[in-house]
């Protein structure tokens, strides 16, 4: 996307923006948007702030792969090229949200990233490189959320949202090389893609006496960025259940009156990443489907603030070419609204 182009975009977007981490490949992260104020931890409800209301906090998310031991990680190499492994991915951020009015959010996210473990084959296929833990800021994100339907009961809760993740973070982390000396690593391992990524969706709502069911679906245009690579498009689609244990699901929607404590939450996240390009040539060990399970609880200890936790399993591995796979993932929230 030329700047020309871009410019216009942003301006739009100005007004209304969702949170969107920036994910490449399979073994990379995607932590979803808004600000988790509800019932799902990681799902997106149609519910914005009330107004004059702020809420901050921080999301943690932490993924464990299935990575390759140095023998297979060679014959990976051989079969399909340029491959890498990386045990775990930690993207720690925090968020500060505002309702504007009852119907409309505006917030803000800063994100950080640390890979453990990055390993790849050599040039010539001989050796493992412990590429090392490439960390750093993973930028700044910009969101927000639009309620343009609602119902009398207030039982149904229709939302937009739209996304920025700006071109900011670190792009030159640097790794080992083969001869021991220290190089620029590649887009894909780098905190950030240094892209400007927007995206749109929707959220919604349903409040059923104790139960509540929310879906939200989101898609990010990948542009072009650090080494002109592109990392791909994004399309998030996620659905979830909450069962307050006390009380009505429709109070547990709103921070300022929460009278459940425990609220159980079962929640499906898929993630559909197209391909990585870079100077225009496709990664062929980039694209995926990745769908994960994720039972999680939520605890409120006050009108104001409420902690969660979800652990995410996958049960769709669909992977292009070879990328680590996820063995599993946390996700830990702490929201305060005031």
């Amino acid at each position: 996307m030329n700047l020309s182009k871009k410019i216009p975009l942003v301006v739009f977007l100005a007004s209304a923006f969702a949170v969107h981490n920036n994910a490449a490949l399979a073994d990379h992260g995607s932590l979803g948007f808004g600000i988790g104020t509800a019932s799902p931890i990681i799902t997106q409800t149609g519910v914005t702030l009330p107004k004059s209301m702020w809420a901050g906090g921080v999301i943690t998310q932490f993924t464990r792969f299935d990575s390759a031991s140095d023998a297979k990680l060679l014959d990976l190499g051989n079969t399909y090229g340029d491959v890498h492994s990386v045990k775990s991915l930690l993207v720690p951020s925090t968020f500060a949200a505002y309702g504007v009015t009852d119907n409309l959010t505006l917030g803000i996210r800063f994100a950080g990233v640390l890979r453990d473990g990055l390993r790849s084959p050599s040039e010539h296929g001989d050796e493992v490189i412990r590429m090392g833990n490439p960390a750093g800021f993973g930028g700044v994100s910009l969101f927000s959320q639009y309620r343009f339907f609602k119902t009398a009961d207030n039982l149904n809760h229709l939302s937009l949202v739209v996304a920025l993740k700006t071109a900011s973070g670190a792009t030159h982390v640097q790794g080992l090389s083969h001869d021991g000396e220290r190089e620029r690593l590649e887009t894909h391992a780098q905190p950030s893609g240094g892209a400007w990524n927007p995206a749109v969706g929707f959220s919604y709502t349903r409040a059923m006496g104790k139960i509540s069911f929310d879906s939200s679906i989101l898609y990010t245009v990948a542009t072009k960025g650090a080494q002109k690579t592109d990392l791909g498009d994004l399309f998030d689609y996620n659905a979830a259940l909450s069962y307050a244990f006390v009380g009505m699901a429709r109070n547990n929607l709103f921070a300022g009156s929460n009278n459940s404590p425990w609220t159980g939450v079962l929640e499906l996240n898929g993630t559909w990443q197209d391909r990585q390009r870079t100077a225009g040539i496709t990664d062929s060990n980039s694209g995926s489907n990745i769908v994960y399970v994720s039972p999680g609880i939520r605890y409120s200890g006050g009108k104001m603030w409420n902690t969660a936790l979800s652990i995410g399993t996958p049960i769709v591995k669909d992977i292009s070419g070879y990328q680590t796979p996820p063995d599993y993932r946390i996700t830990y929230r702490f929201v305060v609204a005031f």
